[in-house]
């Protein structure tokens, strides 16, 4: 399982990669998107660990000094995913926090449904939906009519803090997130489509699968 605490960004171009010995058979090294000046960095032995002008997503977290430190676990080439085995997989990531996502979910997620189980939003998308990203979670149930609810969502971290939020019925989201992952088509090196799904998305590689945003 992924470390909560890292952060994902998706189709990532690489540049500028660079490698500087830092001794005993360990390297430093670096990069920069082909879009921006942040720059990316991990330790790890002389052989180039990503390709040059290669699309990828990656987990990474924050540096002290504003870089992006990798996590050679969760390095994935954005275009050579395989959509079934990232489904599957992200199953089976959700199932090993079922327990714990239920427990936040009926501790901090307050509404007035009583025709079935709803997950709040970020829960929800913890539980099924982290093959994709968020957004695009969230845009595709707005699109196909899931049924939803208003809620409020407590936040731990501030005494009487209750967000307004949404909470999704839990009937029928497996049944959603398959036949959109099933009728995907890859249309460019890193974005698929679906006849179910009006916009094109990312399918995160098995590699960059994780339920921090």
């Amino acid at each position: 399982m992924k470390a909560r605490d890292l952060k994902t960004i998706y189709d990532l171009i690489v540049t500028e990669y660079k490698m500087v010995h830092l001794g005993e058979g360990r390297f430093l090294h670096t990069f920069k998107p082909k879009t921006t000046n942040t720059i990316y960095q991990f330790e790890a032995n002389g052989t180039p660990e990503m390709e040059e002008n290669a699309r990828y997503n990656i987990g990474y977290r924050d540096g002290k000094d504003g870089q992006r430190i990798i996590d050679l676990s969760c390095i994935s080439k954005s275009d050579s995913v395989n959509p079934m085995l990232s489904y599957l997989y992200s199953q089976e990531f959700s199932k090993e926090r079922h327990n714990v996502n239920k427990a936040k979910n009926d501790d901090r997620v307050t509404h007035g449904a009583k025709d079935g189980y709803y997950w709040g939003k970020k829960y929800a998308w913890r539980e099924f939906g982290l093959v994709i990203s968020k957004d695009a979670f969230y845009a595709y149930l707005e699109q196909i009519g899931h049924p939803k609810v208003p809620c409020t969502t407590a936040n731990p971290a501030m005494a009487f803090s209750n967000d307004p939020s949404t909470a999704y019925k839990e009937e029928g989201l497996a049944e959603a997130m398959e036949l959109l992952i099933t009728t995907a088509e890859k249309k460019t090196k890193a974005l698929y489509s679906s006849p179910h799904y009006n916009k094109r998305f990312n399918i995160r590689g098995v590699d960059a699968i994780t339920d921090k945003k």
